[in-house]
């Protein structure tokens, strides 16, 4: 076989099959499709001896894809690695790429994982896994990541073997599949290709590679349920892991994960193991592993109840272990049990905490490091008025933590590091004050996230406010702060990831939103008053409306303007004396900062010039100075010349 351009190819795709029909056709069709073109790729399937049709079915597509289909036939090995080496050493590829025969790949996934080493210098590239047909994959896939290692990313929580490799990197350091194991034959393989490499590339935008969950049992880590073959991979992994990392946390960051995914395999089946011997036998078997490689700074590590298991492995309790078994088989809602918190510690109430017939370490049912805030929230609304707070309707508590908890809601600016903290009475009364939620006073504009604190026996947990909360109404609440003078806008609303925040407006002057004023006028009874009238919404008690008339020279006359409480109607006359006077509306709020606000008076389009006569012979005037020249209502007044007036008649 040779590549349809005669030059070799960027990525050889490797494909050990046995008795894989149907999932073969859709495997190697995948495979043929790649956007990446068929003149930068070749395909070489084993088949290991299959006793159903997937010889047949290779050779068939071979014949049809001459050019980039390469099949060998084999005696079965017993196991994908060797018809994947025999692969291997006959690739031609800048790249290989491993998949299972009853996998397959998204239509761009070569294409975007070449380009990933290519763009990054990267030696292993992770494509997302998708989970088909009930079957779980890794769930690290959150986000792109260009080049990284294992001590700095999730990439060893997967050991499976489908993964983009520079076949250089393979070579020169003999990376090949062996034959110790039974069962997990890959994971020494991509180990020591994690570790070998320069750097690893994750492509987590594009499914990739989308996992099978074949209906037939055929699975290799499905059909296995021999316990011995599984310690054995602890037994193999665990030395192998000590001797490629120097001790210290590089090296327990990377055993944590078998214990966490490897362990727990054995731990759930041993319950069901018949005999006792055999249950005896796994346990002395795991013992060794232990006493060698399990470490106090590991243990910390684990969550608790692996934790707990760890340590009765450790010091062969067969039998408390089948009761934390038993335990822990207990669906997780219904799994009832308390947590203790002492000194600033959690502990959890696990099987044989503090039993003084057993004597556990309390540090090995430490939970501090999962403790959580269990949230059942509602609903959002604010309080009536004139309280201004925003009602959380719900509670937040420290799960299974029956101790009395101090609570607190603190408020970060997300573009900032402005923070204020609300003490509240309680994890079940969830207000925000918001006339005074920044140290005495409103949020400044912005964009506030709202966190919920709570504090047991001298250790605090914080957690958004708003998350794991099922049934909480996302509907956002819009309300209007009256602060004094001011009118603030405040939003409350629910985030994608279902987070609670605020977003406050800048202030606006009251007299600008709620003063709604007629046109000013002269007085048909008294042409020396001007009469101002209007609408003042939600004046509240003891804050008056007022209008100020400022002369050039800074002297002030000042009218209370009466209100109707009922209607918001006024009407106020203003005598007028001698000079150039600018009419503005004034808001007196007392104890508000700034206490006064101020609007003008804007000019009327047709506010004529008014004429009266004082002590039959002084004549006066009073006329609107041009809008052009200011847009405040400025007023001259003044006395007329008698001679100038009887000239005129």
């Amino acid at each position: 076989m040779s590549t349809q351009s005669g030059h070799l190819p960027d990525v050889s795709v490797i494909i050990a099959a046995y008795n894989a029909m149907p999932y073969l056709t859709k495997s190697v069709t995948s495979a043929l499709e790649q956007s990446i073109g068929r003149e930068r790729l070749e395909i070489i399937a084993v088949n290991d001896g299959s006793t159903d049709t997937t010889g047949a079915e290779l050779d068939r597509l071979a014949r049809e894809n001459p050019d980039t289909l390469r099949v060998l036939h084999q005696e079965n090995s017993g196991g994908p690695a060797l018809p994947r080496n025999r692969a291997l050493d006959i690739a031609k590829g800048r790249y290989v790429f491993i998949l299972d025969a009853d996998d397959y790949l998204g239509p761009e996934a070569l294409e975007r994982m070449v380009a990933a080493a290519d763009t990054n210098g990267t030696d292993v590239v992770l494509g997302k896994t998708i989970g088909v047909g009930g079957r779980k994959s890794p769930t690290m896939y959150k986000k792109n990541e260009a080049k990284t290692d294992v001590f700095s990313s999730e990439v060893y929580r997967t050991l499976n073997p489908m993964k983009l490799y520079r076949r250089e990197l393979l070579d020169r350091h003999g990376i090949r599949f062996g034959y110790e194991l039974r069962v997990c034959e890959d994971q020494p393989f991509v180990m020591l290709a994690y570790l070998r490499a320069s750097g690893i590339s994750v492509v987590a935008d594009y499914d990739c590679v989308y996992w099978s969950y074949r209906d037939d049992g055929g699975n290799i880590t499905r059909t296995i349920q021999d316990l011995d073959s599984r310690v054995e991979v602890l037994q193999y992994m665990l030395p192998l892991v000590a001797k490629e990392v120097p001790a210290g946390p590089g090296r327990d960051l990377l055993l944590q994960r078998h214990l966490e995914i490897d362990l727990p395999w054995i731990l759930r089946r041993i319950r069901h193991v018949q005999r006792r011997e055999d249950q005896e036998k796994v346990l002395a078997d795991l013992r060794p592993l232990f006493d060698t490689y399990y470490t106090d700074a590991l243990a910390a590590r684990l969550p608790a109840m692996l934790r707990l298991q760890c340590h009765l492995v450790q010091h062969g309790m067969l039998d408390e272990l089948l009761t934390v078994r038993r335990f822990n088989e207990v669906p997780a809602a219904e799994r009832v049990f308390d947590v203790t918190i002492e000194d600033g510690r959690a502990y959890a109430h696990y099987p044989y905490f503090r039993d003084d017939a057993v004597k556990i370490p309390d540090r090995v049912y430490d939970y501090t490091a999962q403790l959580s805030i269990r949230q059942d929230l509602t609903r959002i609304r604010p309080a009536e008025e004139p309280d201004h707070v925003l009602i959380i309707e719900g509670s937040a508590r420290l799960h299974r933590v029956p101790q009395d908890q101090e609570a607190a809601l603190v408020l970060r600016e997300r573009d900032g590091s402005d923070e204020h903290r609300l003490p509240i009475d309680s994890p079940d009364d969830l207000r925000i004050p918001l006339r005074t939620a920044a140290d005495g006073r409103p949020l400044p504009a912005g964009t506030w996230d709202v966190f919920v604190s709570l504090t047991a026996a001298g250790h605090t947990e914080e957690a958004r406010l708003g998350s794991r909360s099922d049934d909480l109404d996302t509907t956002p609440v819009d309300h209007e702060l009256r602060d004094g003078t001011q009118l603030r806008s405040v939003r409350a609303y629910v985030t994608s990831r279902g987070n609670l925040t605020l977003k406050t407006g800048a202030p606006v002057s009251r007299l600008k939103r709620e003063l709604r004023a007629d046109a000013a006028r002269w007085s048909s009874e008294a042409p020396s008053r001007l009469l101002v009238s209007g609408t003042l919404r939600d004046l509240g008690a003891g804050e008056r409306l007022l209008l100020r008339l400022t002369n050039a020279v800074g002297s002030r006359q000042e009218y209370t303007t009466d209100v109707d409480p009922a209607t918001g109607r006024f009407e106020q006359a203003v005598p007028l004396a001698a000079g150039e006077w600018r009419v503005h509306w004034l808001l007196d709020v007392p104890g508000a900062t700034p206490r006064r606000a101020t609007r003008a008076v804007e000019v009327p389009r047709d506010l004529p010039v008014t004429q009266w006569r004082r002590r039959l012979v002084q004549f006066w005037y009073a006329k609107p100075l041009p809008a052009a020249k200011t847009k405040t209502l400025t007023l001259r007044v003044g006395r007329k010349s008698l001679l100038k007036a009887l000239l005129r008649k």
